[in-house]
């Protein structure tokens, strides 16, 4: 027998079975504890600093609102360090601008910087924006639920103010809730109209 046959893995297996079982055993229990370690996710745990801008321009179209304001206010946020993703909704008479941060942005510093630039861009915004506010939320702050009211007997403007004045404070009430917006609802007005004489 050659003296270099006698060095190889086949040879030591030989010579040595409960060697190779040994080692064997140990990769297989290394690898069953390694899966049996490993947490799988199917939505990973990434939170990702978000600052939420909202505002009302009381009758304006949600073109006109994209046109006039979301752009502008969009801008504005695009320009702030560390800004990974700009996204907004215009809707009948308010917008929401959802500006998302790189992981590991400090949600602080960011609100602050957000605030800082939308308050730069507010000289660029028409009369007729009201409630701009600017706060900072998370990735779970997706409505979690949705209510639709409706009544026979009430009118629209009637059963707006019973939204407004009893529904929504009892809403806000509730622990845990951070907001309540309010679509469709709409205020009572009068139209004077005067006929020369």
């Amino acid at each position: 027998m050659n003296p270099r046959d006698a060095d190889d893995l086949p040879a030591l297996a030989i010579r040595r079975p409960w060697l190779v079982i040994v080692i064997n055993l140990l990769l297989v229990i290394a690898g069953i504890s390694a899966l049996l370690g490993v947490e799988v996710r199917e939505l990973p745990n990434i939170d990702r600093p978000i600052v939420a801008v909202r505002a009302d321009y009381p009758g304006a179209a949600p073109e006109t609102l994209d046109a006039e304001v979301t752009r502008v206010l969009e801008a504005a946020a695009a320009r702030v360090p560390g800004v990974y993703l700009v996204r907004s909704a215009s809707e009948e008479g308010n917008l929401r601008v959802i500006i998302e941060f790189n992981p590991g942005v400090d949600l602080v510093t960011a609100a602050n910087d957000v605030r800082d630039a939308i308050a730069r861009a507010q000289r660029d915004l028409p009369a007729g924006v009201q409630n701009l506010t600017v706060v900072k939320s998370d990735a779970d702050a997706d409505p979690v639920l949705q209510l639709a009211v409706s009544s026979d007997s009430l009118a629209i403007d009637a059963l707006s103010r019973v939204v407004e004045d009893r529904i929504e404070p009892e809403l806000v009430s509730v622990p845990g809730v951070a907001d309540v917006t309010l679509f469709g609802s709409r205020k009572r007005v009068m139209r004077v109209r005067i006929e020369p004489t």
